[in-house]
C-alpha cells in the first residue's frame, strides 16, 4: 500500500440491533466510520476517527487492524457506545429505527492524529456539520473530500451544511435528501442545483436500484445495482458503497470523471458483499480479488 493514497474517515462507531423478517443480529458493529472503514481498506490505507465507550470489545474490530487500519484516533471514552436498533419490513428498502442511545457519541468531537490529518482523502461522514467544519480545519494537504449528509442536518442546521458544499469534491445522499437539501422535480435537476452549490460530483445512492453519478462536465452516469437473489441486511450498504469508492480512488488516485465512473461500480460491487450477511460479517473475510472479480462480473452482465 506504499504508493497509495491515505483516506481518513470520521464517523460513527456503533453497536446495532439489527432484525429482519426472517433472522436478526444482536450487538453487531456498526456505525458508518467502520463500515466506510471495513470497504476502503480491501484498496488503500485508511484512518479511522470515531469513538467507542469502555463496554466495547477492541476485539470486533481485529480484522480492522489486520488490514492495515490506523486505529489511533478511535477514542475510547467512558461511557455506552452508541447502539442502534432497527428493523426491516418485508420490503427491506422500509425499515423502522426502534431505539437510538447515543452514548459516548453524544460528546464526540473528532480530534486528527497527525497521519490522519495528513491523508489526502477524507470522507466526512453522517456528523454535526459544526463537526465536519471542525475536521476541514485539521486537515492538511487534503486532495479529495466526500461528504454525506441525513435529513436531520438537512432540515436543523441547513446553514451549516451549505457552508461544508462549498468545500467538498463529492456528495453522497440518497433521492429523499437531495430533494430535501435543493428542490426539484428530478433527481438531475437536483443534481445540477447541487453541484451550483460547489462540489464537482454527486451520487445519487437508490437502494437496490443502484446508484446515479453527476460531473459537472459529461452527461449522468446510471449504475444498476449487482443483483443479489437473497441480500440479508442492507445496513450499513451505503457507507460500504462510499468505502468502497473512495479505496478504489486511493488505489488511483486518479479523480478524472470517467474513473470516478469505475469507482461507482466498485462501490457498489462491494455493497453487495455487504448485504449478503448481517452486519460486518461478510466484509470481514471479503478480499480485494473477491472484489475484482465481481467487479469483472458486473462488466459482463452490462455490456453491449
Amino acid at each position: 500500500m506504499a504508493n497509495k493514497l491515505h483516506i481518513t474517515v470520521v464517523g460513527s462507531a456503533a453497536l446495532d440491533t439489527i432484525e429482519t423478517q426472517s433472522d436478526h443480529a444482536d450487538n453487531a458493529l456498526g456505525g458508518s466510520a467502520l463500515y466506510l472503514a471495513a470497504a476502503a481498506s480491501l484498496f488503500a490505507p485508511v484512518h479511522i476517527v470515531a469513538v467507542v465507550g469502555d463496554d466495547f470489545d477492541m476485539d470486533q474490530i481485529e480484522f480492522l487492524k489486520e488490514r492495515g487500519c490506523d486505529l489511533s484516533g478511535l477514542e475510547v471514552a467512558p461511557g455506552k457506545t452508541f447502539r442502534w436498533h432497527g428493523r426491516y419490513h418485508a420490503d427491506m428498502n422500509i425499515r423502522d429505527t426502534v431505539t437510538v442511545e447515543l452514548g459516548v457519541f453524544e460528546g464526540f468531537s473528532p480530534k486528527l492524529p497527525r497521519a490522519a490529518a495528513h491523508a489526502e482523502i477524507l470522507m466526512l461522514a453522517n456528523i454535526h456539520p459544526d463537526l465536519q467544519e471542525g475536521v476541514l480545519e485539521q486537515m492538511k494537504g487534503k486532495r479529495f473530500v466526500a461528504f454525506d449528509t441525513m435529513n436531520h442536518w438537512i432540515s436543523g442546521t441547513r446553514s451549516g451544511v451549505e457552508s461544508i458544499l462549498k468545500k467538498v469534491d463529492l456528495v453522497l445522499l440518497n433521492d429523499e435528501e437531495l430533494a430535501l437539501l435543493v428542490g426539484g422535480n428530478s433527481i438531475f435537476e437536483g443534481a445540477a442545483k447541487l453541484m451550483k452549490m460547489g462540489p464537482k460530483y454527486v451520487v445519487v445512492k437508490k437502494g437496490e436500484h443502484g446508484s446515479v453519478f453527476f460531473s459537472q462536465k459529461g452527461v449522468p452516469f446510471l449504475c444498476p445495482a449487482f443483483p443479489l437473489a437473497n441480500p440479508k441486511d442492507p445496513t450499513g450498504a451505503g457507507d460500504s458503497f462510499a468505502g468502497g469508492m473512495l479505496g478504489y480512488l486511493a488505489a488511483t488516485g486518479d479523480f478524472d470523471p470517467m474513473n470516478m465512473r469505475r469507482a461507482v461500480v466498485y462501490g457498489g460491487v462491494v455493497a453487495s458483499f455487504t448485504v449478503e450477511e448481517f452486519s460486518m460479517r461478510r466484509l470481514e473475510t471479503l478480499t480485494e480479488e473477491e472484489v475484482h472479480e465481481r467487479y469483472r462480473q458486473f462488466i459482463e452482465m452490462t455490456e453491449f
